[in-house]
């Protein structure tokens, strides 16, 4: 028991890691925006993804199951739609709305995993999810705030990106973690080749003007943190992958001060310490407190 409690808390820290990773990822894929077509960004992040991680694991080829392509191909779906969406309503909405209404996959992971997972409704991971997102406000949102209907199509990305955790929580269990990482990528690829070359076209000239920043995309933001991912939610359940990965909006807003030299304000420090709290108070179900 005590060793299970180890590997989650290890799981645990090493997806924040990951949360920090992600949080400066957003800046940097609109940054590039202005130099790539949404689509073929995707298309290059994925593809060269897809292409590595599977030269690299060449011989885990041989041990695919017709289960592993399957449960491999429902995530990949699940990512898809969650950049696409990602990636289509980036562009017109406020980064701060965004990043509220992404953030908000913390609220919907706990009873999506309830319904389709059939996961015991936890109140510490109720309280902590709906603290979490009081966080987010904080942490985000702009005084006299108006929603609008790309705010809804960002909310279909919150949606999918629950989604994607929930579907991992159900088959990463008895599958290979790092083969399931390899079919995800070669679906999300493989439609998002397909969506470029018919709303976008193929350019590929464009590639060494974007190497370092694809580099790290790809690398740095997808290969070692979706790989991660898919391992560490062996050992914690979604919900708390969930809550964990709010943290990427606190290191995103932190990243912003010294990257784009954004303010850092009281709003924005009330926002990261909720997020915190909640994370600690879902975590430790505030054990320490009955000792």
């Amino acid at each position: 028991m005590e060793r299970n409690r180890k590997i989650e808390v290890i799981a645990s820290i090493v997806l924040a890691v990951v949360a920090l990773v992600w949080g400066t990822t957003y800046a940097v894929i609109k940054d590039t925006l202005s130099i790539i077509q949404p689509f073929s960004l995707m298309m290059f992040r994925f593809g060269f993804s897809a292409l590595i991680l599977s030269l690299m694991y060449l011989k885990k080829f041989k041990t695919i199951k017709g289960v592993d392509l399957k449960r491999g191909i429902i995530i990949g779906i699940f990512m898809f739609l969650a950049f696409y969406f990602l990636i289509v309503s980036i562009r017109f909405t406020t980064a701060s709305k965004f990043s509220f209404i992404v953030g908000a996959y913390v609220l919907i992971v706990p009873f999506l995993s309830w319904i389709i997972n059939k996961t015991k409704l936890d109140r510490y991971a109720i309280v902590g999810a709906i603290l979490a997102t009081i966080g987010l406000a904080f942490l985000t949102m702009e005084k006299g705030a108006v929603f609008n209907l790309w705010d809804l199509v960002a909310g279909c990305c919150s949606f999918f990106f629950a989604a994607h955790m929930i579907a991992i929580e159900k088959y990463s269990g008895d599958s290979d973690p790092i083969l399931l990482t390899i079919i995800q990528f070669i679906t999300t690829a493989v439609l998002f080749i397909i969506l470029t070359g018919i709303k976008e076209g193929y350019d590929f000239i464009v590639l060494p003007e974007i190497k370092w920043t694809l580099g790290y995309l790809v690398i740095i933001s997808t290969i070692i943190p979706f790989a991660i991912q898919n391992i560490v939610q062996r050992y914690i359940s979604s919900t708390s992958t969930a809550l964990i990965l709010t943290l990427q909006s606190a290191f995103g807003s932190i990243f912003a001060v010294y990257y784009l030299d954004e303010r850092m304000t009281k709003q924005m420090i009330i926002g990261c310490l909720l997020i915190f709290i909640a994370i600690v108070f879902q975590e430790t179900k505030l054990k320490f407190l009955k000792r």
